[in-house]
Order: C-alpha cells, then sequence, then structure tokens
C-alpha cells in the first residue's frame, strides 16, 4: 500500500514543488534567446540532483527501490503543480523528479528489481511501454505482437506503434500474445533490454513529442525477463493504464490553471477600446467558465485517483471519465487563451502555442478520446 500523505504534509509538499518550478525550473526556459524545446541531459541531471536532495526522487516507486512511495492522489495533486511552465505536460518539474515506474513492476522478482527497477530509480529514468500497435485501436484485445516457448526462452515477433519516452528510459516492457500448445493466445509482459528492437523508427508529431515504432523480428526473450504469470499481462497493463492516464490528467489540470492565470494577467493590462479586456463580458465568460470547468475537472481527477488507491473495481471507468474531462477542458481553456491573447499568443515568449499542439497528443494519449467515449457507452447506456 503506497503512502498516503497528510493534508499538512501535502500542503508543504505543494509549496516546495512550486517554488522548485519558480526558482530552479522556469529561469532555465528562459534563460536561452530561443524558447526552450527540451532540456538537455547535463540541464536535467542538475535539476535531479537539486530535487533529490529535498526529498523529490521518484514519487511513485517504492521506498525500498528509492523513491518516495507516495499514493497516487498524492503524486496528482503534485504534479498538477510541477505541470505548470512550457514543458511541463510531459516534462512535469522539467523532469527532475526522475521518471514514473509503473505499479506492475512490484510483480517482478527480486533479480528483475536488482537488475532493471532499482538501477533505473537511481538513475532518474523509467521504462517504456510497448503496447499499441497501428490497427488495434486501442484496445488491448487486438494486439498482434506474439511469443512462442521455445526451450527456456520466447521468439517474440511483432510491431509496436507510439512507444514514447525511450530515450528518458533504462529498459522497456513489451506486452504480446503467448501462444500455448492448444494455440490459445494469453497476453504476456516481459522486459526489454534498451534499443532491443530489430528495427526503430523515430517519429516527431507536431514538433514537440517523439514517438518511435519497433519491430521485433524472432527476438529471444528468457523466461526470466516475464513481468507475473504467463495469462497475467491484460491486468497488469489495464493497471498501468489507469494509474497513467490520471497522472496525465493531473499534469493537463497544471496547464490549465497556468493558462488561466496567463489569460487573467494579459486581459488586465490589454487596452482595447479604451479599457482592459478583462471588462468586457465576452472575455469575462470565457475566463470564468474556465475556472468553472477547471474546478470540475480537478474533483473529477482527484476523487478518481482516491477511487484507484483504495482499489475499487469500479475505478476504470471513473479514470476514464476524468481523463476525458482534464483533457477536453484543457483544450478549451487554451484555446480561449489564446483567443484572448491574438496574434501574440503565438510568439515563442508564451508557452500556449505549445500546450495547443500538446493538448492535441494528450487527448489520443494512452487511450483516445473516442475509445474512452465508446467504453463509457458500453457501460453505461
Amino acid at each position: 500500500m503506497q503512502e498516503l500523505l497528510a493534508e499538512k504534509d501535502l500542503e508543504i509538499l505543494k509549496k516546495t514543488v512550486q517554488s522548485f518550478i519558480t526558482e530552479q525550473v522556469a529561469p532555465l526556459e528562459h534563460s536561452q534567446k530561443e524558447y526552450v524545446q527540451i532540456f538537455s541531459e547535463d540541464t536535467v541531471a542538475s535539476l535531479q540532483e537539486k530535487a533529490w536532495s529535498i526529498g523529490l526522487k521518484a514519487l511513485g516507486a517504492k521506498k525500498e527501490w528509492g523513491g518516495a512511495g507516495l499514493s497516487l492522489y498524492d503524486r496528482s495533486i503534485i504534479y498538477e503543480e510541477a505541470a505548470q511552465h512550457r514543458l511541463g505536460l510531459y516534462h512535469p518539474a522539467g523532469d527532475a523528479f526522475g521518471e514514473e515506474l509503473p505499479r506492475f513492476l512490484e510483480k517482478c522478482t527480486e533479480e528483475q528489481i536488482e537488475k532493471y527497477v532499482k538501477p533505473a530509480v537511481k538513475q532518474g529514468k523509467g521504462c517504456f511501454i510497448a503496447l499499441w500497435e497501428e490497427q488495434e485501436d486501442n484496445y488491448i484485445e487486438k494486439v498482434n505482437s506474439q511469443a512462442v516457448k521455445k526451450g527456456n526462452g520466447w521468439i517474440i515477433n511483432g510491431t509496436k506503434a507510439y512507444v514514447q519516452k525511450m530515450e528518458q528510459a533504462s529498459f522497456g516492457v513489451i506486452l504480446v500474445n503467448c501462444i500455448d500448445d492448444n494455440g490459445e493466445k494469453k497476453p504476456t509482459l516481459f522486459i526489454l533490454e534498451a534499443n532491443e528492437a530489430t528495427k526503430i523508427k523515430e517519429t516527431v508529431l507536431i514538433d514537440v513529442q517523439k514517438t518511435h515504432d519497433l519491430v521485433f523480428d524472432n527476438l529471444v526473450a528468457d523466461d526470466s525477463r516475464r513481468i507475473g504469470a504467463v495469462g497475467e499481462g491484460e491486468q497488469l497493463i489495464k493497471q498501468w493504464l489507469i494509474e497513467s492516464q490520471i497522472l496525465l490528467s493531473a499534469r493537463c489540470l497544471g496547464i490549465s490553471a497556468r493558462a488561466l492565470q496567463y489569460a487573467k494577467d494579459y486581459a488586465t493590462i490589454r487596452i482595447t477600446r479604451g479599457k482592459p479586456l478583462a471588462e468586457f463580458p465576452t472575455i469575462r465568460t470565457m475566463m470564468v467558465n474556465g475556472v468553472v470547468y477547471l474546478e470540475a475537472a480537478r474533483l473529477m481527477v482527484y476523487d478518481a485517483a482516491k477511487i484507484v488507491d483504495k482499489g475499487a473495481s469500479d475505478s476504470a471507468n471513473r479514470v476514464k471519465m476524468a481523463k476525458l474531462f482534464a483533457t477536453d477542458t484543457a483544450a478549451k481553456i487554451i484555446d480561449d487563451t489564446l483567443q484572448i491573447y491574438g496574434g501574440a499568443g503565438f510568439a515563442g515568449d508564451f508557452p500556449m502555442e505549445r500546450w495547443y499542439k500538446e493538448i492535441r497528443l494528450a487527448r489520443l494519449d494512452l487511450q483516445k478520446r473516442e475509445t474512452i467515449i465508446e467504453d463509457i457507452a458500453k457501460s453505461k447506456l
């Protein structure tokens, strides 16, 4: 059971993160003549050293692995704060806390934890997840990659698409269907070494995010690299999807809150037809709607996080609804903020242009909007 902080301690931690963003991360983003797209490895290492010295390291990883062992609810609140800067949606706090590791790694053997998990925590790195394929439409049941038993190992074949954060990972995890003697498919997870794929293709998505397609051609993986039991992979990966969608939603709350602050500040000083923009009813309506929808999204995300922490059986749909509402809310707030700024919003001095592109990706990330809507419709209508 992950630790749940007392409200007083959580409030102190929030303020610590706010100060870290203001004093350490934001100045680095504004220190270059051209607006920063991503921090260098040296910059991230420097930020990590400072963050780790005050206890902000591997927030979700178990304490015995070297992490903080915080609950999903606590991390959601922290990541909302950590996302409130230019790179914050996909690089909260400039990656200073280290990458999140999926909880299903608790199913790893002691040997796997010593070889892969603990070194990743120590280095501030995570693991990439090779899950989706081009044709499966975000449904695990349609995954086609396979593993066939041979001796003490498995022969893996297949193609994985849209793999994120390979550069920030020290190892990977792949979901494949193990084929038993009767030809039955049993979804199973295996650990991947870095750059182990037969072919790797890098793609840049609307100039703000890199993803990779991976091809596996008769990859030999020893059975010692299997995570959990044969056939347990679907359950474990769905658990990862639930937690990852909550953390993504929390980061959407962060950029939404920051965008609203930008809108308020600009509308107060921008004079049009003899008065500030903030005094025009249409502008005030935009901002008030943003405040209301953001508060509603926050309640949904935090409530879903608490339900997941309690292990409730109906958490999946609550998480999907929270992710749907949080990403839609962020998209609307950012769009309205750009409308308030006009052409100035697309200048490099402000992060709204980047967020506008990234939120399009966030609505597809992990499970796309249309898949979520279809899943909710099947269970509720």
